[in-house]
């Protein structure tokens, strides 16, 4: 083979050699050695000089190094390798599922005061004012009264009334002189939303029902003057209330507005009976108030109580427990299953339980009493009243309610009134009358037939 082909096969290979070996803009041909050509010997340093310029000039020589993988991405490979393309969208689905699930559940247990005690519902409803509705109220005469609680917590109470004209009739007046006033203060526990003001225009319907029915209107009897009170009470966090609503606080809440209404109300010319009506969450709280009020009003060493002459439960809740399942019945679904972390129960079954527990045994006493005296003690009557469209609570839970009742031995009723929502059953006319004549019953009789064993 020719030197000089020869050489050009190694410019080929091997620019890097040309270029040293060629002049820049000539033609001029490189110098031979002049010794004797060894092919075997050129050829070796050809592929010598070519590998040794291959390792130093390879451009980008961070693109051809060997990539190391981190251990979280093999764990990745490995787990969506492991798992078939087909079920990786139902997987990454249900984790975000469940995390979603937590995260609700978390935020059920640590806000389910805000959630159970809807202050702020509707907006600005502790900004109102009972002038605001004035005129929906008249003739009723609406004025607001501030209390302290047990725990000396500020509450807002809201007191009712419609005036009664003087009579023009010497002989009734003289008669009606002889005797005491009879004064039926209602006292009213509204449910877990709004502000007290929002309800006034109800309670002062239901307040001229009284005065218009001829069972239960003042002229109705000569021999007895009558007079009705509506009372209603805002609980720590509601309206102008301070405070923040909890179930202990509400209790609190509850003892203190008895004791308000017996204090302000008892007059030696007056027989004073109280009457509780509870509307939702508020029938709850009237019956815990009411078991735990019986047992300080038969107290020796309490304050003179008045007597409670009876109870209306309208659209009544059995427990928040009930309630939570209610509100998911889907077993599939993890917040019915959150009842042990509720820190408010009100459990009306409970309270129930409580109040024939303390009369057993208060006629146990009585009954193994060296001299026997004294009488024993009875519950006051309740009345249930159902909605028969209440869109919140279930209708199984006026039933137990009632099954409950009869079996421990209250004086039970109920009625269920057709067509009523959650809030229209003191507007549904058979809803309204039938409180209007189950008040008329309690408030007839003397006071102490009421708490004498006969």
């Amino acid at each position: 083979m020719p030197t000089r082909r020869i050489w050009g096969c190694a410019q080929r290979v091997s620019p890097d050699l040309a270029g040293r070996s060629s002049i820049i803009g000539g033609s001029t041909s490189p110098r031979l050695p002049s010794v004797r050509f060894q092919s075997h010997i050129l050829s070796r340093n050809i592929h010598t000089t070519v590998r040794n310029t291959r390792r130093r000039t390879i451009p980008y020589r961070h693109l051809h190094q060997p990539l190391y993988f981190s251990s979280s991405h093999q764990s990745r490979t490995i787990f969506t390798e492991s798992i078939p393309p087909i079920l990786i969208p139902p997987v990454i689905f249900t984790g975000l599922l469940l995390s979603l699930w937590t995260w609700k559940c978390f935020w059920i247990v640590v806000m389910q005061e805000k959630l159970l005690y809807l202050t702020w519902l509707p907006p600005f409803a502790r900004a109102e004012k009972i002038s605001d509705y004035e005129t929906e109220c008249r003739p009723v005469r609406w004025q607001a009264h501030q209390i302290r609680s047990r725990d000396g917590t500020k509450l807002s109470v809201c007191e009712g009334r419609i005036p009664v004209k003087a009579t023009s009739s010497g002989s009734i007046q003289q008669t009606k002189n002889h005797s005491k006033k009879k004064l039926v203060v209602i006292c009213y526990f509204q449910g877990n939303g709004g502000s007290t003001p929002m309800r006034l225009p109800l309670l002062s319907q239901f307040l001229r029902a009284i005065y218009a029915s001829p069972k239960t209107s003042p002229a109705a009897s000569a021999s007895e003057e009558k007079d009705y009170v509506v009372v209603a009470l805002s609980y720590r966090g509601f309206w102008t209330s301070s405070g923040r609503p909890t179930q202990h606080g509400i209790e609190l809440d509850t003892q203190a507005f008895l004791d308000w209404v017996t204090e302000t109300y008892t007059a030696p010319d007056t027989d004073l009976q109280i009457m509780l009506w509870g509307h939702s969450l508020g029938s709850a709280i009237a019956t815990t108030g009411l078991a735990t009020y019986l047992p300080r009003s038969r107290n020796a060493n309490s304050q003179s109580s008045a007597p409670i002459a009876g109870m209306i439960l309208e659209a009544p809740s059995s427990s928040v427990k009930d309630m939570l399942i209610s509100l998911y019945p889907q077993k599939w679904l993890p917040y019915r299953y959150l009842w042990p972390f509720l820190r408010s129960h009100w459990d009306t079954i409970l309270a129930m339980e409580r109040m024939t527990r303390w009369r057993d045994d208060l006629n146990d006493e009585y009954e193994y009493s060296a001299d026997g005296n004294g009488g024993g003690a009875t519950l006051p009557p309740v009345l249930i009243l159902s909605a028969e469209k209440d869109e919140v609570i279930p209708p199984h839970a006026a039933d137990e309610l009632e099954r409950e009742g009869k079996r421990l031995g209250l004086d039970m009723s109920r009625k269920h009134v057709l067509g009523a929502l959650h809030t229209e059953i003191p507007v549904k006319a058979s809803g309204r009358d039938a409180m209007v004549e189950f008040i008329g019953r309690c408030t007839s009789s003397p006071t102490g037939d009421r708490r004498d064993v006969t």
